[in-house]
């Protein structure tokens, strides 16, 4: 699905339930990811639910962001983040090679 078409769909979707409503799914998805995860951790799950799960994530996530207007703010955080943790994960390897 285009870029443009999913953000019309997130909109559409705070106007019409509300951006507390939103708030609330995304929490209750996150949740039901966690239960997912858990049960795979047990032997117990499967990888067709943990996607379907993280597909949820991932779009309440979206309206979240939608919501807040922070979708390049989210971004930069992310790549500073992603940047430490390759940083430390390197540092971590150098040690273990010693």
């Amino acid at each position: 699905m285009e870029k443009e078409q999913e953000n019309k769909i997130y909109n559409d979707a705070i106007a019409f339930f509300g951006e507390t409503s939103q708030k609330i799914m995304v929490i209750e998805e996150m949740s039901e990811l966690t239960k997912e995860l858990c049960k795979e951790l047990r032997d117990r799950g499967n990888i067709e639910d943990i996607a379907d799960e993280l597909a949820d994530v991932e779009i309440t996530l979206a309206q979240i962001k939608t919501i807040y207007n922070i979708h390049k703010m989210v971004e930069e955080h992310k790549d500073f983040k992603l940047h430490r943790f390759a940083s430390r994960m390197e540092e971590l390897k150098s040690k273990q090679n010693k």
